[in-house]
């Protein structure tokens, strides 16, 4: 029975030695621990996805909104219009399309939503009404939340009623770390249809206000969580919806 230091060396021997030869390619075990050689991570990943059961492609086809699985996302990048998370009994979807540099508003002042401490601010799923709260309170002066509320996929007509303009906002914190927490895997979808992926080097806004002058706010690198920005700090903004 050969080991997976074996496997490990015939691979090496028949494959190449070189940096580039051992990252692109994964070398294989059959149950018996015998080497049966080798496959790309992507592949791998399509025949046995980690952690995708709740992530798929949405997509807008036949004047419908249909929930596919992720291995289907490349085949259906033309009419994908985000990706969908499902955790807990709560849906999202996530755009495809991000806007960088945007203030939460031309001001540190209240969005008129209730301020909420750390604990309460990570369990505010409520992004929809936060955003229309915002937008009713400030207006123009809401760039982050104007932006998602204005949003449609760039595959979609903007007078679209189903799927445009009027059907997204701006996350909450809770949903902020729905779509952090499966960060890799909408990465991955994301890429297959055309999408910007979430960036880790990058901060991003939520729609869940800690005081009049600062907005909770998550950093994809790591996870920090924090509001002492002041909203007129500029972070990136995602628009999320649910179609419902």
């Amino acid at each position: 029975m050969g080991t997976f230091k074996d496997s490990l060396k015939k691979w090496f021997y028949t494959q190449g030695t070189t940096a580039a030869a051992a990252t692109s390619r994964i070398p294989l075990l059959d149950a018996s621990g015998n080497p049966i050689g080798s496959d790309t991570p992507d592949n791998l990943f399509k025949k046995q996805p980690l952690f995708t059961a709740n992530v798929g492609v949405a997509v807008y086809e036949s004047n419908y909104l249909r929930f596919r699985q992720a291995d289907e996302a490349a085949s259906k990048a033309s009419v994908a219009v985000g990706v969908w998370i499902c955790e807990c009994g709560k849906l999202i979807i996530v755009a495809k399309d991000q806007q960088a540099s945007t203030k939460w508003a031309t001001s540190n002042v209240t969005g008129g939503n209730t301020a909420k401490g750390r604990e309460a601010a990570i369990a505010d799923m409520a992004g929809r009404t936060n955003t229309s709260t915002i937008i009713t309170t400030l207006g123009e002066n809401a760039p982050a939340a104007k932006y998602c509320n204005e949003y449609y996929p760039s595959n979609v007509d903007s007078a679209n009623a189903f799927v445009g303009a009027g059907r997204w906002w701006l996350p909450s914190a809770g949903e902020l770390w729905m779509i952090w927490s499966h960060l890799l895997e909408v990465n991955r979808i994301l890429a297959q249809i055309g999408g910007t992926a979430l960036n880790r080097s990058e901060r991003y806004w939520s729609s869940t206000e800690y005081s009049a002058t600062g907005a909770w706010s998550l950093y994809f690198g790591d996870g920090s969580f924090d509001y002492n920005f002041g909203k007129t700090g500029e972070f990136s903004v995602r628009p999320v919806s649910a179609f419902y």
